[in-house]
């Protein structure tokens, strides 16, 4: 497949006979980078389905929409945007992590390749499970897996405020009746077990104490910080194109960072020869 070309881990399900499982993204542009500079305290599931919306080029044919991205599996958006850093930043990830105990900084690369991706192909848009918590009661539940609709949907909610809300949106039928507590945590192993994870955690040893710890690492949400970390540059970026080029900013804005650069190269090059 193209390199811009990727299989979904999980896939979306519209229906018996249709299912979303290839999808092609572009890299950003300035106008996306500045949006996320302009906008850093959006949280994460709404930058994340702006970002798709307009960086996703194809679907299996599907009419890319903001509704069709809030539809994709949780793991899905995730391995979007691990791709989409891929695309924009390259596979080079470069972080530093502090220590929880001295507070001593270590630095850490990884490639984009080495994030874990679990697949789990999707089937159906929804699942039974047969509830055996505490004991067996032979009722059925139907439930659903986790979308960006649904993390939209929790946004500002307590942590444990939000899993109870998320088995209540993603449960469609509890067999008749309330579901217990131990029932509700079986729905909720199965939905994890059966959804597409992208899920990466470090194993990391402190140089200076040696303390050992695992640190769970969100690559989304270090992408945004790598984003608007750059903001200035873009501005500056924006800036020499106007001035040498006479381009207007909204010209400028819809190039992708790779291609500003490679003018930013060529001009200094010219003006270091003058």
């Amino acid at each position: 497949m193209p390199d811009n070309t990727f299989l979904l881990p999980g896939g979306l399900v519209l229906d018996e006979s249709t299912r979303l499982g290839q999808a092609a993204l572009r890299p950003l542009t300035g106008r996306e980078e500045e949006w996320l500079a302009q906008h850093s305290a959006t949280p994460s599931a709404l930058a994340v389905t702006r970002l798709l919306t307009n960086c996703l080029v194809w679907l299996d044919g599907a009419e890319i929409t903001g509704d069709l991205v809030r539809q994709l599996l949780v793991g899905d958006r995730d391995y979007l945007m691990l791709q989409l850093r891929r695309l924009t930043l390259g596979e080079e990830f470069q972080a530093v992590f502090p220590c929880p105990a001295c507070g001593a900084k270590m630095d850490l690369n990884f490639r984009a390749s080495e994030v874990p991706v679990d697949s789990r192909p999707q089937t159906a848009r929804s699942y039974n499970l047969k509830l055996r918590e505490p004991q067996p009661s032979g009722r059925t539940a139907r439930f659903r897996l986790p979308t960006g609709g649904d993390q939209e949907a929790l946004l500002g909610m307590d942590p444990e405020v939000a899993v109870g809300a998320l088995i209540d949106r993603c449960l469609l039928d509890d067999g008749g009746e309330p579901l217990s507590h131990g029932e509700r945590s079986t729905v909720m192993e199965a939905m994890e077990q059966m959804a597409p994870q992208v899920e990466l955690e470090l194993d990391l040893t402190c140089p200076e104490c040696s303390l050992p710890f695992v640190a769970p690492f969100d690559t989304t949400a270090f992408f945004f910080d790598e984003m608007r970390i750059n903001a200035g540059r873009l501005l500056r970026e924006v800036h020499t194109l106007a001035f040498y080029y006479h381009w207007t900013e909204a010209d400028i804005l819809r190039l992708r960072r790779e291609r500003r650069r490679e003018y930013l190269a060529l001009l200094s090059e010219t003006l270091r020869q003058e």
